[in-house]
């Protein structure tokens, strides 16, 4: 009798106990049990702390059945991100009060998130895999040879012929794929060189169909604010009836942006077009995250650089004048006479005045500036016609999927226009884009060509507008620059006469032809070889190819002492490394994140002197670091977004022959044997443990950009893996390979 009396007390008891943990998970939505049982797995939670966890989840069920509501209606509003980071906060202080100093020491590597589906601020966008022309299954490495280098002693006349070739792929391009090497000993040099400098001729359809998946990279600044605004705005937009669609976040269109530019680097057959699209971006540079520059600075490099890379300076430099990019980033756009005064049409006769039109209200995001009086003014919009070839009919039409809204979107407060010059974009024109700081001008030049410029300027930057020059605001008395006079009255024309000017002058030519000559020969040109690529520009008023055709048939860019002596940047170490073992981008923000540790974040430079071409900006023993490193992580499939497959390089039996593998692997990475000192290093690298990194997971990347193991059938021999991905890595951390 006393036993079942004493088992009901006990069943009755363990009843009581348990009967909240039934309660609390009859309560709490099943969709929220998988949340709860990683935070109890992840923390290590005993059951009494789970049950005070639910308690504490319970508190903050109604707010965050809320948040999500708020989500699915307005997911890019920057209140409902705000209030969710409040939410997540306060859960985590609750939850941290009930752990122990064990368990909190846990917390940063708990997922915490509450399940509020927010959208990252990048979406990765994957881009299909490149096509390859060769479908032999022969090991790659087998394919390549070593490039003797007995020429390149500081007593040696010139380079061998091979070394020729390997010297314009270092410099010429971002670097040399297998067969790249043999296929120009079939076609020459000289034909090479002159195909490059034609990219219209060479067909690149299959890069730009994997870009076509980037929406961005296709639509003009007023379509990126549109779809991409800043969160103020998005804001505002929500609170509308009929809100217009909202894409993302701005962030996307640098993300997108950093993607093709990767992917063109490593994939695009028009090499030398890339590679002086980079030399221009850098040399016109602009900060892509100074306010409003985030949505121009994708039409900047499309529109401006790409398109001009090649041809005529002037061309060049008249396009980037008028750039909303360029004009915003040195505040030109903000340049007007003292003494100008935007013009106000006549009052109308009272009795002529429709009644409708009395007192109207104003329209968030419109101008001050009557209809009337802006029609001269009004920037000039291409449109398609019949007689254009359906391409760019197709480029000027509007993309069907993306239908404006009706109603314009509120812009953020726009910078107040503080009247008077603004002399930033006409110093930096002279100094850095043209002249040179010793190309002779004054400070007296500075100002007279500040006034040419005063009304060039953006119709509603905040809102996408575009280049438009507004009479009222120019300086319209007569100017005297570089010793030559403007007459008064010239209006638009003040400015391209000082662009015709600069673009011809010998200054201008002498700074253009170093600049080119220390990014593609040597970081110290010679005055002879600057002198003759600078009379080739002058003579061809202007025209880039031959000043390129100029330097490429020199005797001093196929000289031995200028053979590997330049360091390749970040970019050019990145792309040539993904290249040389026949590796694939997507472009993924993990990338570009190798490229900030190693100092050269794209599109990230802040001062307009861009970076210099003089490699020695980057010989830092810090930076080297990373840069072996990323050949580390490189070879062991370890970058989201970038692999390759090891089992193409190398025959299987290689992988058991030091030697062998290392001959075979540094035909097809460095091209050329080793020194003595690189082959020791790389004998003593192998005999340490390969490092593996562990780089953080950037937000937004999707399970198919997750770092990838070696393919199967090598795990089979797990040494033998280490060693491929190992001898990988040391050789593209020798001299020979980090050099161009």
């Amino acid at each position: 009798m006393k036993s079942t009396v004493r088992l009901f007390s006990c069943t009755l008891i363990l009843a009581i106990l348990v009967s909240p943990i039934h309660s609390f998970a009859q309560q709490i939505d099943p969709v929220f049990e998988p949340f709860l049982k990683r935070l109890g797995d992840g923390l290590s939670l005993s059951s009494e702390q789970a049950l005070q966890v639910r308690e504490a989840f319970m508190k903050h069920l109604p707010k965050i059945t809320e948040l999500q509501q708020r989500a699915r209606k307005t997911p890019y509003s920057q209140q409902l991100f705000n209030d969710a980071q409040k939410e997540q906060s306060e859960f985590r202080e609750e939850l941290a009060a009930l752990l122990t100093e064990e368990q909190k020491a846990k917390l940063p590597r708990a997922n915490l998130q509450l399940p509020i589906p927010l959208p990252p601020p990048v979406v990765l966008i994957d881009i299909a895999p490149r096509l390859r022309s060769s479908t032999s299954t022969a090991a790659l490495a087998t394919g390549e040879s070593l490039i003797a280098t007995g020429a390149t002693s500081a007593k040696s006349v010139r380079l061998s012929e091979e070394q020729k070739i390997l010297h314009i792929l270092n410099r010429a391009t971002f670097g040399a794929r297998p067969g790249d090497i043999e296929t120009l000993k079939k076609t020459g040099i000289d034909k090479f060189i002159e195909t490059q400098l034609h990219p219209e001729t060479i067909d690149d359809s299959d890069v730009e169909k994997r870009l076509a998946v980037l929406p961005t990279i296709q639509m003009g600044q007023a379509d990126l604010f549109q779809f991409y605004p800043p969160p103020p705005v998005a804001d505002e937009r929500y609170k509308q009836a009929n809100p217009p669609a909202i894409f993302g976040r701005p962030q996307q269109i640098y993300a997108e942006l950093v993607q093709q530019k990767l992917v063109r680097a490593v994939s695009s057959n028009r090499q030398l077009q890339e590679v002086m699209t980079d030399f221009w971006f850098n040399h016109f540079n602009v900060f892509a995250q100074k306010d409003a520059v985030q949505w121009m600075v994708t039409s900047y490099e499309r529109d401006a650089i790409r398109p001009n890379a090649l041809g005529k300076f002037r061309d060049l430099l008249r396009a980037i004048a008028q750039s909303p990019a360029m004009m915003f980033y040195l505040d030109n756009w903000l340049s007007a006479a003292p003494d100008s005064k935007q013009p106000r049409p006549p009052r109308p006769n009272q009795q002529q005045r429709p009644p409708q039109a009395a007192n109207p209200a104003p329209v968030a995001g419109s101008t001050s500036q009557p209809q009337e009086m802006m029609k001269a003014d009004e920037p000039k919009t291409a449109k398609p016609t019949d007689s254009q070839p359906s391409a760019i009919r197709e480029r000027l039409m509007p993309a069907p999927q993306l239908e404006r809204p009706q109603s314009p979107a509120p812009p953020p407060p726009q910078a107040p226009r503080k009247p008077g010059i603004n002399e930033n974009y006409a110093r930096e024109l002279m100094e850095l884009h043209t002249l040179g700081v010793d190309g002779g001008y004054t400070q007296k030049d500075v100002q007279e060509i500040a006034r040419c410029f005063t009304g060039w300027t953006l119709d509603r930057p905040y809102q996408g507008g575009g280049f438009i020059y507004r009479h009222w605001m120019h300086d319209s008395g007569s100017k005297t620059v570089l010793g030559t006079p403007i007459a008064a009255g010239g209006g638009m024309s003040d400015g391209l006469q000082v662009i015709d000017r600069l673009a011809r002058h010998p200054s201008t030519a002498r700074f253009i032809a170093k600049k080119l000559c220390q990014r593609f020969v040597s970081d110290t040109p010679s005055a002879p070889l600057v002198e003759r690529v600078a009379e080739a520009f002058l003579k061809s008023d202007g025209d880039i190819k031959s000043a390129l055709r100029a330097i490429f048939t020199s005797p001093e860019f196929y000289s031995p002492t200028v053979f590997r002596v330049k360091l390749k940047s970040p970019l050019e170490l990145v792309a040539s490394a993904i290249r040389a073992i026949d590796a694939d981008t997507n472009g993924a923000p993990a990338l570009n994140d190798w490229l900030r540790r190693m100092g050269e974040p794209l599109y990230q430079q802040q001062a307009p002197t861009g970076y210099k071409e003089d490699s020695s900006e980057w010989q830092n023993t810090g930076v080297f670091l990373n840069r072996i490193n990323f050949g580390v992580a490189l070879a062991n499939n370890q970058i989201p977004g970038t692999r390759y497959d090891a089992t193409r390089l190398v025959a299987t039996e290689a992988l058991t022959d030091t030697e062998t593998l290392m001959n075979q692997l540094a035909a097809l990475i460095t091209h050329t044997p080793l020194s003595t000192k690189s082959r020791e290093a790389v004998r003593t690298g192998l005999e340490e443990k390969p490092p593996m990194p562990n780089a953080p997971r950037p937000v937004g990347v999707n399970d198919m950009n997750r770092p990838q193991p070696l393919p199967a059938n090598l795990q089979n021999a797990p040494p033998l893996n280490r060693r491929l991905a190992q001898m990988i890595a040391l050789l593209m951390g020798t001299a020979e390979f980090q050099h161009k």
